[in-house]
């Protein structure tokens, strides 16, 4: 029983004839901010697909994308210390995927969702869990596979306000571009990578300025470039 809600059995609760279903309820139910409930459905659905020993690759991609759930519910909820077992099981599903992906479907290879996606989210985790070490291994690994990718070398630099890592995420800054308005917020949209709120980066290089005070200054000229072209997208400019 969660809340007011009592959980059906595994069959009528995810009509497994239909896991793809079951995936987007749980994202509703994410998106609805019901956390208990898609964690405890999250986790059932890696069970039963996970109770497969012979996977077909749509029932793998289906088991990929349940841990990656599972991965973004236990951050949402401040559970990333439940989540180390479920981060080395999704890497390690991943590699299963990739490996049936090109002996049975190579077409659909293209369609995963890029790798580097996966480190990033696994070093938020490890970061969260005060795991420096990984969380620092998982951040590199991202911006290598995805040179420039801003939100790696952010969370990089907030988890470990070193001058390395400042350094990188200033020259990710930097390779971002401009600031846009998109949707009515604003932010950075660097090539190939997921865009930045504006307000995140800005906050961000406070605290590397905080942090690291020989390269306070140019945190601060980047705050104030940005900050201008804010001004002038308000202003219609």
């Amino acid at each position: 029983m969660i809340g007011k809600e009592s959980l059906p059995r595994h069959g009528a609760m995810f009509g497994m004839q239909d896991p793809s279903q079951t995936l987007v309820q749980i994202e509703r139910y994410m998106d609805g901010g019901r956390l208990e409930l898609s964690e405890v459905m999250a986790t059932q659905f890696c069970d039963l697909m996970l109770s497969k020993k012979k996977r077909e690759p749509q029932d793998q991609v289906f088991l990929l994308k349940g841990l990656r759930l599972m991965c973004d519910i236990y951050l949402m909820r401040n559970k990333a210390d439940h989540s180390l077992v479920t981060i080395k099981r999704m890497h390690r599903e991943r590699k299963a995927l990739v490996k049936l992906l090109q002996k049975h479907a190579p077409n659909m290879l293209a369609s995963m969702q890029p790798e580097e996606e996966d480190h990033l989210r696994a070093g938020r985790l490890y970061a969260a869990a005060g795991k420096a070490k990984p969380a620092k291994k998982s951040f590199a690994m991202c911006e290598r596979l995805s040179p420039g990718h801003l939100l790696a070398a952010l969370h990089g630099a907030r988890s470990a306000p070193t001058k390395p890592h400042v350094e990188r995420f200033i020259k990710a800054i930097q390779a971002a571009g401009d600031v846009i308005l998109a949707n009515g917020q604003f932010q950075l949209q660097p090539e190939n990578s997921p865009a930045v709120m504006l307000e995140e980066v800005l906050t961000s290089l406070d605290v590397c300025a905080q942090n690291v005070a020989g390269l306070a200054p140019i945190c601060q000229q980047e705050k104030e470039r940005l900050q201008t072209q804010h001004q002038a997208i308000l202003q219609g400019e």
